[in-house]
């Protein structure tokens, strides 16, 4: 299985839905983790944060590193 990582926007609305849009696709942890340091600081909105995701939808979030 090709290790994809996504680059997920998460826009939350006034009655709490949710969108998620994928922003990014990269190869490898490190290239998608520079994209979305890029995103996050460029972002001044509240309702928009971004994370990380495998092709699984598992978050890079509290993945723990052995």
């Amino acid at each position: 299985m090709k290790n994809t990582i996504l680059v997920v926007e998460i826009r939350t609305f006034n009655d709490k839905s949710v969108l998620y849009s994928i922003q990014k696709d990269a190869d490898t942890l490190e290239k998608a983790t520079e994209y979305l340091v890029a995103l996050k600081t460029l972002n001044n909105k509240k309702s928009v944060s971004y994370e990380l995701f495998n092709v699984l939808g598992q978050s890079h979030i509290n993945r723990k590193v052995a």
